[in-house]
């Protein structure tokens, strides 16, 4: 029971990260793959989650190899450019945040994975 409500909290923060990034994309830079690759990943993470696919902590692990390395570089770039103001500081905080899920996340998959068994 706790495991269900842990995944549904779970699949909420992928969605929210997923309508995040894709307001990222159509505000800042449509032409970026790869966050409109992580926008993908992050929905059907969320489905994944949900339904307790096999295939959710594989991509679970894709995504977080990918979206920690993009919130690493990323946190940089707004303290590069603007230096040490508010608005820098909440993008970083931001930043933090969205890696902390992938990586909440990550750790959910491998410590629960008998959730995800197909059997």
């Amino acid at each position: 029971m706790a495991g269900e409500k842990a995944r549904k909290v779970l699949a909420i923060a992928h969605a929210s990260a997923a309508v995040l990034l894709a307001a990222t994309l159509a505000l800042w830079s449509p032409y970026t793959f790869h966050v409109a690759m992580l926008v993908v990943f992050h929905v059907a993470i969320c489905y994944g989650l949900l339904k307790a696919q096999p295939w959710a902590p594989w991509l679970v692990g894709v995504a977080t190899a990918m979206g920690v390395v993009f919130a690493a570089v990323s946190a940089y770039v707004p303290i590069a450019l603007v230096g040490y103001t508010l608005e820098a500081c909440l993008l970083v905080a931001g930043l933090v945040a969205y890696a902390g899920i992938l990586i909440a996340s990550l750790a959910y998959a491998i410590f629960r994975r008998k959730e995800f068994s197909a059997g």
